[in-house]
């Protein structure tokens, strides 16, 4: 067996996985949210949430494990897909919850994001599964924490709309240190976020602009050339009407 036949049967894999694996972050994104809002839940409902993620979490790593056996470089493989080493080395905790969850989302999506066009629906993705996360993160902290301002998930919403455009109305704050560190942790991603999608539109606004600029100069050269065309047959059109007329005169006079 060749080395490039063991490359295309990993590429094949990853074709083939890529579905399954999307589905996989999203029903654990689904597990994740409803242990935290689900704050009255039984015991019993617990555990089966948690067995949940670690079947999910099980399937992830078998997941790395078939492609890292199937990639000739295998120290290669493991530098170039650092988020999947984290969601595998990441023990499937509580307190690491909101990490696994944004790796597994961000490297699915990573995953199936080639082109620039995708890498707009990425960063969209990406900004609001980052809000998504730390609002289920930042309500799982503080509500029912003594003098917290959170009553309900749509005050956590608000906060993580308010924080990661660093607007700060001071209506809702933290109160609890955990609470503190997923602020921190929002505030520090919502500022590359605006940042890099800002960077993302502008270049898009300008190639836009590139495009219609050169649409609107090959349209002038286009009419250029048939203006010339035009004053052409104009020319022609006069030069056979002065050979054509003499020859009518004379007719005339023959007559």
């Amino acid at each position: 067996m060749t080395d490039q036949t063991i490359v295309t049967r990993r590429q094949a894999w990853e074709r083939a996985t890529n579905v399954p694996m999307m589905a996989l972050a999203v029903t654990f994104l689904g597990v994740y949210a409803w242990h935290v809002l689900d704050t009255g839940a039984s015991p019993r409902l617990d555990s089966w949430l948690t067995g949940v993620d670690i079947l999910i979490w099980t399937l992830f790593a078998a997941d790395f494990a078939v492609r890292l056996w199937l990639s000739t470089d295998r120290w290669r493989f493991v530098r170039r897909h650092p988020l999947e080493l984290l969601i595998v080395v990441l023990p499937p905790f509580r307190p690491l919850r909101l990490l696994r969850a944004a790796l597994l989302l961000l490297d699915t999506l990573n995953r199936t994001t080639v082109t620039r066009a995708r890498l707009s629906v990425f960063v969209g993705a990406s900004s609001a599964l980052i809000l998504l996360l730390c609002s289920l993160a930042f309500f799982d902290a503080e509500y029912g924490a003594p003098d917290s301002k959170i009553t309900d998930f749509g005050d956590a919403l608000w906060w993580s709309a308010v924080s990661v455009t660093t607007v700060g109305y001071g209506d809702v704050y933290p109160v609890t240190t955990e609470g503190r560190l997923i602020s921190l942790v929002l505030m520090t991603f919502g500022i590359g976020l605006i940042s890099f999608a800002i960077g993302t539109t502008t270049s898009w606004v300008i190639d836009q602009l590139k495009a219609v600029e050169v649409s609107a100069e090959r349209t002038d050269r286009e009419i250029s050339v048939l203006l010339d065309e035009v004053r052409a047959l104009r020319s022609e059109v006069a030069s056979l009407r002065e050979g054509t007329e003499p020859r009518e005169d004379t007719a005339a006079e023959r007559r």
